[in-house]
């Protein structure tokens, strides 16, 4: 069997089990709706024995055994580092935020007065001395300190808790004269600098390493002062203290309170010790902030390892606050209970922040449930022959309607399934009898049968799909406007006319509603007359509207025929009571109208995909090509100017030929466009490009001549591949010379080398033209390269151009190039006439203007 053959049997095959499964998609396979509630409509008896599953009982102890199965815990670690770490967030936020905002501080100077003056031993005003002596330097002193007891006195003795002490490392600068000293104070805070006699500015480093954290200038103005010594005395400047900047613990207790939802009586202890130990930090004790930490997660760490679950989360957290974290301070004095009462804070922020870290695991619980379930067997119940399964009247259970099914005890709708698929077969079959028989041009390419297998598929989809939204809107969903705009443009309106039969009979068994067939006939057929003689983009756009307005007459009609009902309510004209239900009507005109403008728009963009993937010409692919703006004649324009006009002059006269014998004009056209596109390789080796340059071929042997000649054929077939040109524009590449002698070089050759030139070397590479449009731009071609020469010389008067038409065509008939096309001797009469019109009208008279070039 040959491979078209083969080809056409799988897609009847595949068009036949595709179409038929589609329509039966989601089809009950009982001709009976049975539904769980309803009440039987007979009595139902089990027609064979079969195991019916009790789907409900099987269900019912599944669930019963997955409830069986206990939860599975595990520990979640990164429950417990949460934990953690929201502690040590609530001891961090405590620590950042006790300390406030240090002011800025003013660069004013404060001038400290002189001391009196008392002279060294030995010296006087009445003293007279014939040398001049050093005077012996003054001493400078001051003190930094930390004033702890807050009453800006340095008093380290004094009988208070906490006593000023002196700030060890403080940096101070003198200046005088333009010289610096830098010194520190010692450990009790005292600094001494040996200055000459006269004023020092004096300056102490508010932000040195040795200010600690969290103190802050207690008298600015004493940062920088200006002091006035002589020579041999000790002066001294203001004492420069430090005082603790801290938030109100109020601020810091209800700041701690809000964000981290502690209680506010707890986290007030808490905000005290961390402004405590700002203090202690100074001073060098130990941080009691970082004791009630450690303790705290240490406690939350011990319960973990207790396990805390969700139920005993509230014990937990009464354990924690009635014995909260062990806090203990050895530096307090026996009557203070401050470490209880921050041991008691920490057990409320412990108890607050805890969550379970012992929860169930939901996907191995998960898991074990289902593979319990898993392991129940189905619950079967057993019917025998004649067992009643449901009496008339009695509710249906799943179990009713799943026995009533599988004892077949419904009659099923085989005989309908099989009578579906007959009536597709039939249907499949004698469209490819059709084709076989009376269009060849398509049965001989298996890709447009399967192109019609697929639009017939589509057809059966349209209709399923039409049958399941029905209920939600109106049976004229069905798309019919667009496979007839499709099958018109794709094929021609005599399939157009098939498919509109074929949709109809689709509709019939699928949807089994008259009105509904009625309608796809009738809507498949309305675009037809309107795209078939259309041949602009435009005027596809205008046939999308006006078939889309036909459809909507049809739904009407078909609508007020089939579809409406007696208590529809009649209307009035002109006195006279009338049966013309307008909301059916209206609204089926409204669904048809609305559904064919978006098929068919959604139909002409997937023609573009239809075209490229069967290698189809379309009218609208032609029109594509036949734009001057194709990326190809563009590349003619640019590279061969000379062909570029021939080319447009050949498509000229085809079209003018194609339209007198009824041929596809646009086909030839586009043929004729493209024909010799092949030349843009070497233009300058053809007569027509060769604008004030030597002729090439004088330089070449006429073999040479004639390979290059015949290379255009099939450097054009190359490009046309490269610009994607359908087969069918295509094929005027390879038929427009025929299998022609290039005459010319042939004579050249025998001139030169006698009779004995093989005449096949000279040949055209190609083969004769097979169809009327590749026969007519064969013609047009050698047509217009003929009148170009003779009318170089002679008066191109109707009667010349008459003997150029037929001397051309009769050649064309005696060298057989026409033997293989479907002209007959009557379409190549009305060629030559439309020929010689187009010619005479081309090179038609003009006035010669007085006084012009040339005149």
């Amino acid at each position: 069997m040959q491979r078209p053959t083969l080809v056409r049997l799988a897609t009847f095959l595949a068009t036949l089990v595709a179409a038929w499964g589609v329509l039966s998609l989601g089809t009950s396979s009982a001709d009976e709706s049975l539904e769980v509630g309803a009440l039987a409509e007979r009595e139902y008896k089990a027609q064979r024995a079969a195991d019916v599953e009790d789907t409900e009982a099987t269900q019912a102890a599944r669930d019963e055994a997955a409830a069986a199965v206990p939860d599975e815990y595990r520990i979640h670690p990164e429950v417990q580092d949460a934990v953690v770490m929201n502690i040590d967030a609530v001891f961090d936020d405590l620590e950042g935020t006790v300390i406030a905002v240090a002011p800025p501080v003013p660069t004013t100077t404060t001038t400290v007065p002189a001391e009196p003056t008392t002279s060294a031993p030995g010296t006087g005003d009445d003293t007279t001395t014939l040398t001049t002596e050093v005077p012996p330097p003054a001493q400078l002193t001051g003190v930094v300190y930390l004033d702890l007891d807050g009453d800006g006195i340095f008093d380290p003795e004094a009988p208070v808790e906490r006593p000023d002490i002196g700030l060890d490392g403080a940096v101070v600068t003198v200046s005088m004269g333009g010289v610096e000293q830098t010194t520190t104070s010692g450990q009790d805070g005292v600094w001494v600098v040996e200055i000459e006699q006269g004023e020092a500015v004096v300056t102490v480093d508010h932000q040195g390493l040795a200010i600690p954290d969290g103190f802050i200038p207690g008298r600015a103005e004493n940062l920088q002062q200006v002091v006035a010594c002589s020579a041999g005395e000790s002066c001294t400047v203001e004492s420069v203290d430090f005082v603790p900047n801290l938030v109100p613990v109020g601020d810091v207790a209800e700041g701690i309170s809000n964000t981290h939802l502690i209680p506010l009586e707890s986290a007030l202890p808490l905000a005290e010790t961390a402004s405590d130990d700002v203090v202690r930090a100074a001073v060098g004790d130990d941080s009691r902030l970082r004791i009630v930490r450690n303790a705290s997660i240490g406690r939350v760490n011990q319960e973990f390892g207790l396990l805390v679950t969700n139920e005993g989360l509230t014990e937990t957290r009464v354990r924690l606050t009635s014995s909260p974290p062990l806090v203990f301070y050895d530096d307090l004095p026996p009557e203070s209970d401050k470490d209880t009462v921050d041991s008691n804070a920490a057990g409320v922020v412990v108890a607050t922040l805890i969550q379970p870290n012992y929860l169930v695991d939901a996907t191995v619980t998960d898991e074990n449930r289902q593979t319990a379930a898993a392991d129940v067997q189905p619950v079967l119940v057993s019917y025998s022959p004649d067992q009643v399964i449901v009496e008339q009247g009695q509710p249906l259970t799943q179990l009713h309607i799943d026995a009533i099914e599988e004892t077949s005890s419904l009659v099923t709708t085989v005989q309908g399934q099989g009578g579906l698929l007959a009536v597709v077969a039939v249907l499949a079959g004698l469209l490819g009898l059709y084709l076989a028989t009376f269009r060849p041009e398509f049965w001989s390419r298996p890709r447009m049968v399967a192109l019609l297998g697929i639009l017939l598929v589509l057809g059966a989809a349209a209709v399923r799909a039409t049958v399941v939204l029905e209920s939600a809107s109106s049976w004229y969903v069905l798309p019919a406007v667009a496979f007839g705009f499709m099958t018109t443009v794709l094929f021609d309106s005599r399939i157009a006319v098939l498919m509109a039969l074929s949709l109809g009979i689709l509709a019939a068994v699928g949807a089994r509603d008259p009105g509904l067939a009625v309608y796809a006939v009738l809507a498949t057929l309305a675009p037809i007359p309107f795209v078939s003689s259309v041949s602009t983009r435009g005027a596809f756009r205008n046939a999308v509207i006006v078939s889309s307005l036909a459809a909507a007459v049809v739904a009407g009609a078909t609508s007020w025929f089939f579809h409406s009902g007696p208590n529809d309510v009649p209307v009035e004209v002109f006195g006279f009571a009338v049966d013309i239900p307008l909301q059916v009507i209206g609204e089926s005109m409204a669904w048809a109208f609305g559904v064919s403008i978006v098929a068919s728009l959604v139909a002409l963009a997937a023609l573009q995909f239809f075209e490229s993937a069967f290698d189809i010409t379309t009218s609208l692919s032609l029109l594509d090509l036949t734009d001057r703006n194709h990326e190809a004649l563009q590349l003619l324009q640019e590279q061969a100017f000379g062909t570029f006009n021939h080319s447009l002059m050949v498509g000229t006269l085809a079209h003018a030929a194609a339209r007198a014998i009824g041929a596809n004009a646009l086909l030839a056209r586009a043929m004729a466009y493209y024909h010799d596109l092949g030349k843009t390789e070497n233009p300058t080796f053809f007569i027509e490009n060769q604008f004030g340059i030597p002729n090439p071929h004088d330089m070449m042997s006429p073999k040479e001549s004639a390979d290059v000649i015949r290379n255009h054929v099939t450097d054009g077939v190359a490009l046309a591949r490269k610009f994607k040109i359908p087969s069918d524009v295509a094929s005027g590449i390879v038929s427009h010379h025929g299998d022609g002698v290039m005459r010319y070089f042939y004579e050249k050759a025998r001139n030169q080398f006698g009779e004995d030139v093989d005449v096949d070397d000279y040949r055209h590479i190609g083969h004769k033209p097979r169809t009327a449009e590749q026969a007519i731009v064969m013609m047009a071609d050698s047509l217009e390269a003929a009148c170009r020469a003779v009318f170089q010389t002679e008066e191109p008067t109707p009667d010349a151009i008459e003997k150029v038409v037929n001397r051309v065509i009769d050649e064309k008939l005696e060298d057989g190039q026409l033997q293989e096309s479907p002209l007959t001797l009557s379409e190549l009469t009305q060629i030559r006439h439309a020929f010689l019109e187009s010619l005479v009208g081309h090179y038609h008279q003009r006035i010669a203007y007085p006084n012009f070039p040339g005149s």
